[in-house]
């Protein structure tokens, strides 16, 4: 007899990596995932912006995730990127991590709060809770919370110019 599991208790995360650390954002925030896109500097850009890159004629502007969650990424210079595009406000953006997972199904009651030791080394406003999956525990982002009317702003006028 199979086991039914009632699919509204289920999460459904894209899984990425930045340096050694697991995270994951609830697939519907993830519009699509690019592999190692083009990326064009931007003079004057804030320390968060690596760039921007033209897909399918739209300016998207790429973000470095790990800065902006305060983790070091995996810096080994010439590998190819992966990009995560979500929206921030009104438009769509880039977060550039090291890896990306299969997708990773876990129960919501497997979501425990993010334990005190993670939020002092990260940036705990981006940060939803944490979850033990068979690749280790996974620390979950929120996408729709990494850039505040600020950065938003600040992005949108690099991008415009």
């Amino acid at each position: 007899m199979a086991l039914i599991i009632d699919q509204d208790d289920i999460v459904q995360l894209v899984g990425f990596r930045i340096g050694t650390k697991l995270f994951g954002a609830n697939i519907l925030n993830v519009r699509e995932i690019l592999r190692d896109p083009s990326i064009d500097t931007i003079d004057g850009a804030p320390d968060f912006v690596q760039g921007i890159s033209r897909i399918r004629g739209q300016v998207l502007p790429i973000i470095d995730l790990g800065r902006m969650l305060g983790v070091a990424a995996d810096s080994k210079s010439g590998e190819k990127i992966w990009v995560l595009v979500a929206q921030a406000g009104k438009r769509n953006v880039g977060y550039v991590v090291d890896s990306v997972t299969p997708i990773i199904r876990v129960k919501t009651e497997t979501i425990l709060p993010t334990p005190d030791i993670i939020l002092h080394s990260m940036r705990s406003k981006y940060i939803n809770g944490v979850c033990e999956t068979d690749k280790g525990l996974l620390v979950m982002v929120d996408l729709n919370r990494i850039l505040v009317d600020d950065e938003v702003n600040a992005v949108d006028k690099v991008v415009v110019k």
